[in-house]
């Protein structure tokens, strides 16, 4: 888009006038636009209604006040047009995630804090917003879940929910981390080639989450019954978090798969242009030589070759291979034009520019993703199966923890059978290590079961005394509820 698009002209008279009540009509007006037409051309432009975009840039200076001022909540919202702080309080937290008071307290990450005036990064925003948008609001809760543990007063308990708190909050701070990289994704699309580092950050915190809270209930389990009842709310609410996290990956994926989708399509775009710019200066270069025909025809042939290879077969590799060859013609070129006194030189003054095409070719065809086939559902389920296989040796090693605790309290027979449920959960384990298809599901979810089945017996012949391996058993049953999940989900794809 040029700069001279009306969209962007009036983009500058919405900034300049934020804080004033705002209409399609004034501002149509500003740009000597008709209301309808201008509307129809915002949206095209920008992606967004023209009252959507006022909203977010109101928003989004908003959010920058909360943060570098001591202003009151009701000052910023009169400043930014809203008639009352509650009508603010629910415009902010329907687009930052969080209220404006979590947004101060936390200081979370902004979002759209510039004036986009490229199409691209103004389509890119949209997603990246969203993803800010839902991590926001998990940090927020992760922080409010971690003060509330903080305030647990029981004694012993008291220091264990300390500890509980302060591991949730090294977990927000690696969320925290990433909140900067997906901001500038609009900015710098290429870094969305990072999107799985930043992916596996957010999917790590999920998983170290769902193993804190399992530790957490498992204590509990070991509590008296009063003590349980005093933290049971505290425990809920680490559940309401992990349930959270889990639907947070879901829909931040989605916003990342489409992400991606928008900025590799253009990528491919670019790159299409770019080649078309390669195969122009090389012929430009053979026009201007004359007398040369060996020189003047393999410039021919570079660029007939790159024009009849598909765009989605060219490869860093094969543009390499022409690069290759580009010292090799300069050395002859230097010693032609060193024979002819220099004369011949100026002929030879478009293979420079043809080499920096081909240089820039190459250098952003290597920031284009990987042409996908199956591969990556094999990498899909072979990270779930894996996830399955790490959960049964933290379901072990408690298991193994709760029978050193019961020592004595187990007789001989009971002691064999917690023998056996352990060599059960080896096993698995083992199995999902030598397994890497979707075909293996099955079987995982039918060792799971016996072994939950088996778990839950002992426990119910220790009465008072198997609190602990009841709960291990319900945990064994959540995980065979999500392998049976995965041969759902991993059937329909």
């Amino acid at each position: 888009m040029k700069e001279e698009n009306p969209v962007f002209r009036s983009l500058e008279l919405i900034e300049s006038q934020i804080s004033e009540k705002l209409t399609v009509g004034n501002i149509a007006g500003g740009v000597y636009f008709s209301k309808n037409h201008y509307q129809r051309l915002f949206r095209e432009t920008v992606g967004n209604s023209v009252m959507e975009y006022v909203t977010k840039r109101k928003l989004t200076l908003a959010g920058r006040a909360l943060l570098e001022t001591d202003a009151a909540i009701l000052d910023i919202a009169l400043d930014y047009g809203y008639d009352s702080r509650d009508g603010f309080t629910r415009s902010f937290k329907g687009y930052m995630g969080v209220t404006p008071t979590e947004y101060r307290k936390y200081g979370l990450a902004a979002i759209s804090q510039k004036t986009m005036k490229e199409r691209p990064i103004m389509k890119y925003s949209k997603a990246t917003d969203e993803i800010l948008r839902e991590l926001n609001e998990f940090i927020a809760k992760a922080k409010e879940t971690a003060e509330a543990a903080r305030k647990c007063t029981l004694p012993w308990y008291k220091e264990f929910w300390e500890n509980i708190a302060a591991q949730t909050d090294t977990y927000s701070g690696k969320l925290e981390a990433v909140l900067e990289r997906i901001g500038g994704i609009a900015e710098r699309p290429d870094e969305i080639t990072n999107r799985f580092s930043i992916l596996k950050v957010i999917d790590d915190t999920a998983f170290a989450l769902n193993a804190l809270v399992f530790s957490a209930e498992l204590t509990a389990a070991r509590a008296k019954p009063e003590d349980y009842q005093a933290m049971r709310p505290l425990y809920e609410r680490y559940r309401e978090l992990m349930q959270m996290i889990s639907q947070k990956i879901s829909a931040i994926t989605q916003f990342f798969n489409e992400l991606s989708a928008l900025i590799f399509e253009d990528m491919r775009k670019t790159f299409a242009g770019k080649m078309e710019e390669v195969v122009r200066k090389a012929r430009a270069a053979a026009d201007g030589i004359c007398g040369y025909a060996y020189i003047k025809s393999e410039f021919m042939n570079i660029a007939d070759a790159l024009v009849a290879i598909p765009i989605e077969d060219i490869t860093a590799h094969r543009l390499d291979d022409e690069l290759f060859k580009l010292p090799i013609l300069r050395f002859a070129i230097d010693a032609d034009v060193l024979r002819s006194g220099g004369r011949d030189k100026a002929m030879f003054d478009g293979v420079e520019p043809f080499k920096q095409s081909l240089e820039d070719a190459v250098g952003f065809i290597q920031t284009l993703p990987a042409p996908e086939a199956e591969e990556p559902m094999v990498v899909r389920v072979a990270k779930v199966i894996s996830d399955i296989g790490y959960q049964g040796n933290i379901l072990l090693f408690f298991t193994r923890g709760e029978a050193e605790k019961l020592g004595d309290l187990l007789n001989d027979e009971q002691k064999a059978a917690v023998d056996t449920i352990c060599h059960q959960i080896n096993h698995y384990i083992h199995f999902t290590q030598s397994s890497a298809d979707a075909s293996a599901f099955q079987p995982i979810a039918d060792r799971i079961c016996a072994i939950k089945d088996d778990m839950a017996a002992l426990a119910d012949q220790l009465g008072e005394y198997g609190g602990a391996l009841k709960f291990i058993s319900l945990t064994f049953g959540q995980l065979h509820v999500k392998v049976t999940e995965c041969i759902q989900a991993f059937e329909t794809d």
